[in-house]
């Protein structure tokens, strides 16, 4: 398979909204492609809270056999800022913006078995098709709204895709592979902010 093809498998299954027969398959995934097609399989999320503030995200909720999780993203410029995702008071993956691009990033997933890794990476790139947060990014004012859809957005896919490739490279073992995985999930979750900002604001 080209890679060009291989990317583009990846973010249509990515893309592809959550069904109940893609149920979590007893076996592992044996393949990058196995496994970003596993971050579909819905996960339960519960206790689910929004705070859109002065261009700052932040998204919290329980994740069952996992615990509290939360995805922050805080901007502090127009080209700057900074995204986590927590796991109790744990940050799992971290990534800081500076000049609109990714200066550093660093994860920590040892403190997760394989399971829940996938658990949380599925939350993830899932939690922003709920209805709290899709109702909380349409709601947040107009001002700033270049600033929270472009820079947030942004810092937000990228934490999704240090999480997501950290993740596929534990669980598949071929972390030299599992960029496109994390590529896939930056456009995911990075294009849906966007949209449902953008939306809101040419209504």
């Amino acid at each position: 398979m080209h890679h060009t093809v291989a990317v583009a498998s990846l973010f249509l299954s990515l893309a592809a909204p959550p069904s109940a027969e893609s149920a979590a398959a007893a076996v592992p995934p044996a393949t990058v492609e196995d496994f970003v097609a596993s971050l579909q399989a819905p996960v339960a999320l519960d206790r689910v809270d929004v705070n859109v503030a002065a261009g700052d995200l932040e998204i919290a909720f329980d994740l069952r056999e996992v615990g509290h999780v939360s995805v922050a993203v805080y901007t502090e410029d127009e080209d700057a800022g900074r995204g986590l995702v927590t796991v109790g008071d744990a940050i799992v993956a971290e990534v800081g913006f500076v000049d609109g691009a990714v200066a550093w990033q660093t994860s920590d997933l040892s403190i997760l078995t394989p399971p829940q890794l996938r658990a949380v990476a599925a939350s993830i790139v899932q939690v922003w098709h709920e209805d709290v947060v899709t109702e909380a990014l349409s709601a947040a004012t107009v001002d700033g709204r270049d600033l929270k859809c472009t820079v947030a957005g942004g810092i937000a896919g990228a934490t999704a895709s240090i999480l997501v490739s950290g993740t596929c490279g534990v669980i598949t073992k071929m972390l030299k592979y599992c960029g496109t995985a994390g590529t896939a999930a930056f456009w995911k979750v990075s294009g849906y902010i966007s949209d449902k900002c953008n939306g809101a604001q040419d209504k």
